[in-house]
């Protein structure tokens, strides 16, 4: 189990299922619970009815990676001596711990094993649990011979039985009646009673018992917290009391039933329940909460109960309308609760979806219709579901096809188009000498490892997510055989093939490759092939070193100086003062940037007056120039010339419109970094205003699901004093998952903690935490969270499953 906690909160109130030698940290569910008793009792033919698990709920643990595939069972040795005892009361006994574990095959098994010559109980037994779950008809009442709890118990399932069909009880009621009488004066006649009383409770043929018939049996059975038959019975008898009598005495039965059973899932999907009908949605979406960290088997069930309170048109109780004002949409809970509901739980993806298909018209209208849009693609065809859709929407990266799947408005208009293109550039051999061939946005480093980090988070084990190059070139959904042939003979194509093949590479977002195929500063530049191929290594050593203060100065006056007076060398030359300056602004060097576009300025000049330049790709190339060089009078202080050059920039990139498909995504793509510069501009010009007004367009109306614009937006926002826009500009880079997820959660986690709100904040930082399982930052503001008392009802499950994180013995000490 210790390799286990870190992966799911659920593990640990469900932990007796899965180790039956573990000492918990938090007490168990009630329904994990029910294993440890059995594995303690000497004679299985004395108990009476105890919780089983659902019969989903081992497959659910091991989709959860709570149970290997070979699912063993962690047992004291002497349970394991116990086990394999053969005689017929051990191989009940051992059937009724596997049913109490949720291995009914098991269980199954063992029962049949048990012949014709048991003793009565123990036979009797084997045919009730063999009825019960599904195996053979409901054996009547067997004689006396076989003992008082079989016989109850039996009885009790034949009115359980006659309610399920919407038949009469009431003859097995007073079968029950009269066996529990027979029990005067013992303990166990209390606890039958609440059985036959949770019985009657749902019986429509029967009196509805009195409240304080309920309260009265309930209470005496609770008095003693260590007798497991005691409250179980009394949890049963709570659970049925939920529903069979009215609101008010519903609400109070769910608290009563939640101090029986704090950490069991079931128990609060029926306190949320009593709670929404009672009209305290704060009660509801705590006891939601906890349920969908503390279940598996539960989990969708509560993350709709969550969706339905966090959208305008939320329903009430067994989704029906409340008849109230309609509540304006938490985006917060909304995008945490469909972030868990597609990524952490791990029931089939069918049923999940259809949870949000279901929910369409409450939200169609808030940050999650795409996600809404995209279930119901999926749901229309098999083939839509192949992949999780943070990664759907990144399909060029994966396999270099586009998306069918997704609706035009849910697909990135600029961002997918970098590997396309790069990718057509290879196929059809295109030139670079002249125009713009590959959109301008570059891969960062981190890109693959934040892509392998969400397919983890959405369980999704593809070799096309991988960050390990290998991997996605053998990956049949990932490199195509066409480039995966060209690259398994690399070093036998023509050199611009090569540096077209390392363009692409580093599009997608192996720059460590793309530098590998290509000729490095060592070899000597002899054509403008081997020009542009030497760029290409520069490019992809760049992009390698982003963050990192790397002399790369020499390389690039190495490339620049070989470049001679065939037209063909000067876009290269243009570009290189271009690549140049940015390297030569990332160490901060202004002499550097103005010897580079001394330079730059001529080479542009002659660059845009060719003939074989078009008047578009003349535009892009100096928009592009002047946004790079705009880092001198940005580092020196000159904000005329700053001001100047944005103008010139930002002006034609917003004139620029393209006038085919090839550049209409030029031209868009270019618009993207030249508003990104111009933010941070008017940023260090101390124009906020301005800057947020682009980035808001930039993200609404340019690229509305590239996560760093909204980050971008949540900062200036944040600086703004509009913390509320801040957190909602964060939540929507969350909920686009990829890449970024880690910060996108954590900085909203940040900001619900400043706004007072302890257990979105700690939503937050888990979700950032199933991005980046060695986060220390996230992990402490969990531990302080706790620390200072602040988390919710699961604290004590929260608290010990952090405590479990890979992280945890990084962290410092608790300030106090």
């Amino acid at each position: 189990m210790a390799d286990l906690t870190w992966r799911d909160p659920a593990a640990l109130p469900l932990r007796p299922l899965i180790d039956l030698t573990a000492d918990p940290t938090v007490a168990p569910a009630l329904v994990a619970e029910a294993a440890l008793f059995c594995a303690d009792q000497p004679d299985p033919c004395g108990w009476l009815p105890v919780h089983a698990p659902p019969a989903d709920l081992r497959r659910t643990m091991r989709r959860a990676g709570l149970l290997d595939a070979t699912d063993p069972l962690v047992a004291p040795p002497e349970v394991a001596q116990r086990l394999a005892v053969e005689d017929h009361t051990g191989l009940l006994w051992a059937a009724r711990l596997m049913r109490a574990l949720g291995r009914r095959e098991d269980a199954t098994q063992l029962l049949r094993r048990i012949g014709g010559d048991a003793p009565p109980p123990v036979y009797a037994w084997r045919d009730l649990l063999l009825a019960e779950d599904g195996r053979q008809p409901l054996p009547p009442v067997p004689p006396e011979a076989a003992g008082l709890p079989v016989r109850l118990t039996t009885a009790l399932a034949h009115a359980r039985s006659a309610v399920a069909n919407s038949q009469p009880a009431t003859e097995a009621l007073t079968t029950a009646d009269s066996l529990a009488a027979a029990l005067a004066g013992d303990r166990i006649e209390v606890i039958a009673r609440a059985r036959i009383l949770a019985v009657r409770l749902r019986c429509p043929d029967q009196p509805v018992p009195d409240p304080d018939s309920v309260r009265a049996v309930a209470h005496d059975l609770g008095t003693d917290q260590t007798e497991f038959l005691a409250r179980d019975a009394a949890l049963a008898l709570l659970r049925a009391a939920l529903t069979g009598t009215g609101v008010g005495p519903a609400y109070e039965f769910a608290s009563a039933a939640l101090a029986l059973d704090p950490t069991g899932a079931a128990t609060r999907l029926l306190a949320a329940d009593a709670a929404r009908a009672a009209g305290d949605r704060e009660a509801a979406h705590t006891h939601y909460r906890v349920a969908v960290r503390t279940g598996l088997a539960e989990r969708t069930v509560a993350l709709a109960g969550l969706l339905d309170l966090a959208t305008p048109t939320a329903p009430g109780a067994n989704n029906e309308p409340t008849g109230g004002p309609a509540a304006a949409a938490d985006t917060g809970e909304l995008v945490g609760a469909l972030a868990d509901l597609l990524a952490t739980d791990r029931r089939a993806e069918r049923d999940r979806l259809a949870v949000l298909v279901a929910r369409r018209p409450a939200l169609e209208s808030t940050v999650c219709a795409d996600t809404v849009r995209w279930a119901v693609a999926v749901q229309a065809g098999p083939a839509a579901g192949a992949r999780p859709l943070p990664l759907e929407r990144y399909r060029p990266f994966l396999d270099l096809s586009p998306s069918v799947v997704l609706d035009p408005v849910d697909t990135p208009p600029v961002a997918i188009h970098t590997p396309l293109m790069s990718y057509a550039a290879v196929l059809e051999r295109r030139e670079p000498w002249f125009r713009e061939i590959h959109p301008q946005r570059a891969t960062a480093a981190m890109f693959r490892d934040e892509m392998q980090a969400t397919a983890a988070v959405y369980g999704y084990p593809s070799g096309a997510a991988s960050a390990d190059y290998r991997t996605w070139l053998a990956a049949p959904d990932g490199c195509p055989p066409e480039v995966r042939d060209r690259l398994a003979n690399v070093a036998d194509l023509p050199l611009l093939d090569r540096a077209l093949l390392g363009r692409l590479l580093s599009a997608l977002g192996f720059h460590a490759e793309a530098k590998r195929i290509l000729p490095g500063p060592d070899v000597p530049v002899r054509d403008p092939d081997s020009a542009y191929a030497l760029a290409s290594w520069i490019f992809a050593e760049q992009m390698l070193t982003t963050g990192h203060a790397a002399e790369l100065e020499p390389h690039f006056r190495t490339l620049y100086d070989q470049l001679g007076d065939d037209v063909r060398y000067v876009r290269t030359r243009v570009v290189t003062t271009i690549n140049a300056t940015v390297n030569a602004a990332r160490r901060r060097e202004p002499d550097t940037i103005a010897r580079w576009r001394k330079l730059g300025e001529e080479d542009l000049a002659r660059y845009t007056a060719l003939p074989e330049v078009s008047q578009f790709d003349a535009a892009i190339m100096t928009s592009r120039w002047f946004r790079a060089m705009g880092f001198l009078p940005f580092l020196t202080g000159d904000r005329d010339l700053l001001r100047a050059d944005m103008d010139r920039w930002l002006g034609i990139a917003r004139e620029l419109t393209g006038h085919d498909e090839h550049t209409r995504v030029i031209a868009a793509d270019n618009y993207f970094p030249a508003v990104e510069t111009a933010v941070r501009t008017h940023t260090h010009l101390g124009e906020r205003d301005t800057a947020l007004a682009l980035v808001d367009d930039l993200a609404q109306r340019i690229d509305p699901i590239d996560p760093k614009t909204w980050l971008t937006a949540g900062e200036l926002r944040y600086q703004a004093g509009d913390h509320d826009g801040a957190l909602e500009a964060y939540l929507r880079a969350a909920h686009l998952q990829f890449p970024y997820g880690r910060i996108s959660w954590f900085n909203a986690g940040q900001l619900h903690e400043q706004l007072g709100r302890a257990d979105l904040a700690a939503e937050c930082y888990r979700l950032s935490l199933a991005h980046w399982p060695t986060g220390v930052t996230p992990l402490r503001r969990l531990r302080d969270l706790h620390l200072r008392g602040l988390l919710p009802d699961d604290g004590g499950v929260l608290a010990a499953w952090i405590a479990g994180q890979p992280a945890w013995s990084q962290l410092p000490a608790f300030a106090g």
